[in-house]
């Protein structure tokens, strides 16, 4: 499968992010990419110190304008499209969900963060709701794949229980917010998670304003096979199932799991 991944900069205008969604996903299609991933918060850019009424009444449905835009482009250009929105809760608050769009233009799953960012000062809580769903695979063109959400790189345990449901890709839109050490941190989990799995890595990352870019594509063996400039742009690279197969005959440790001597 080729993959296009887009490292995006976002605006506060959600129409202007929208005409720039659909012109990447026009270049991934001229690449030829049965797939485009684009960043967590792909609609627009909301500054820390929004209030959560600005972000809500800004944020849409799932049904929303902005997403059915989206679809129609997924549509038009024949090319399954994964990408981050701020989705409306039942609570004043929003989610942020990653849909997955497939290529005939239909809303195959909607995946909701789990795990917020509260850390290093910053308090995702503050104006996020969780999600709840448990993770779910989805079937990309005969490729199984599974999706979570920036900070979530944290947690192991998310990747795995994919892995453990026969994912071979594990996609990650991202907003990862600049600090000390913090691009080390999002290679270092990246690769780890992509390895300890012996899975493929897609993320897309947004840049600018505060957020530190990085995207990236990791492939089983834990090695960094294309990367964002510090740019904007797009890259695109080739999964290969055959490399799963080799790498996993090669490194069997979904297999080796001694799950009896597990959490005791």
């Amino acid at each position: 499968m080729r993959i296009s991944t887009v490292q995006l900069i976002t605006s506060r205008n959600k129409e202007e992010n929208l005409r720039k969604i659909q012109q990447y996903i026009e270049k991934a299609k001229d690449t030829n990419s049965e797939l485009v991933v684009f960043p967590e918060a792909s609609m627009f850019f909301s500054p820390p110190d929004e209030s959560p009424e600005i972000l809500y009444e800004k944020a849409e449905d799932l049904e929303g304008p902005w997403i059915t835009e989206v679809k129609k482009s997924a549509k038009e250009n024949g090319i399954n499209v994964i990408l981050g929105i701020y989705e409306r809760s039942n609570n004043k608050k929003v989610y942020l969900t990653a849909v997955f769009i497939d290529k005939t233009g239909d809303l195959k799953y909607a995946y909701r963060k789990t795990h917020l960012y509260d850390a290093f000062s910053f308090m995702e809580s503050e104006r996020i709701e969780p999600g709840k769903e448990y993770y779910s695979p989805i079937n990309i063109d005969g490729l199984k794949a599974g999706i979570l959400l920036c900070y979530e790189l944290r947690f192991p345990e998310i990747s795995r229980t994919y892995a453990l449901k026969g994912v071979d890709l594990l996609i990650v839109p991202a907003a990862w917010v600049k600090g000390y050490l913090k691009e080390d941190h999002l290679l270092t989990l990246a690769k780890a998670r992509a390895l300890e799995n012996t899975s493929y890595l897609v993320l897309s990352a947004q840049i600018g304003n505060i957020f530190t870019g990085y995207s990236m594509v990791i492939d089983p063996l834990g090695v960094p096979i294309s990367r964002a400039t510090e740019k904007e742009g797009i890259i695109t690279s080739e999964i290969d199932k055959e490399r799963i197969k080799e790498v996993r005959d090669t490194l069997p440790v979904l297999y080796q799991r001694r799950e009896d001597l597990y959490f005791r």
